[in-house]
């Protein structure tokens, strides 16, 4: 059962991770916000310039993140606990990731440099919306999983032992 418990142990750090990075990009964008509230508009695009650099670094690094993440627990689910159908859906986190990070990032840093124009601005928008979307699905599957493999992990059969009766009346007696 060790390997229930490393699934349900890379669950929980992929749905911490996520939850995380929700936090760390609204408070990044927020702390710009509240810094340049009192400054000029130059400083506050600046600002909120920095803000995006710093997501996207740690974007990247946490689709990275994830990807070892799916990549682990889709093999712990399929060798260790010999599920497919929980193997496929984090085969799945596997694929979004990949897709995510592959096509859908490496866009939206491309656009990053000319949001000022309105058709870079409306395709960062579509690109982030689908980035959004993605994010949200993949932290549903994860809950999912985490629901499917908790129980399984929790359901551990204690060991046992094989006590052979003693027929104390019929084996003579002890003194003590």
């Amino acid at each position: 059962m060790h390997s229930a418990r490393t699934a349900a142990f890379l669950l929980g750090a992929w749905i911490m991770g996520s939850l995380f990075m929700i936090f760390v990009a609204t408070q990044n964008f927020a702390t710009a916000d509240r810094l340049a509230s009192s400054g000029n508009e130059t400083a506050r695009a600046l600002l909120r310039a920095m803000a995006g650099q710093e997501n996207q670094l740690f974007f990247v690094n946490w689709e990275r993140a994830q990807l070892l993440l799916a990549l682990a627990l889709t093999g712990f689910l399929l060798f260790g606990m010999a599920t497919r159908l929980l193997a496929s859906l984090s085969g799945v986190l596997v694929i979004l990731g990949a897709y995510q990070h592959f096509q859908v990032t490496p866009q939206m840093i491309a656009l990053t440099a000319q949001l000022n124009a309105a058709a870079p601005a409306n395709q960062f928008a579509r690109l982030h919306a689908i980035y959004g979307v993605l994010e949200v699905v993949k932290l549903l599957i994860a809950l999912a999983l985490a629901l499917l493999v908790l129980p399984r992990w929790r359901r551990r059969a204690p060991a046992q032992i094989d006590v052979q009766p003693v027929d104390y009346a019929h084996h003579g007696h002890v003194d003590g």
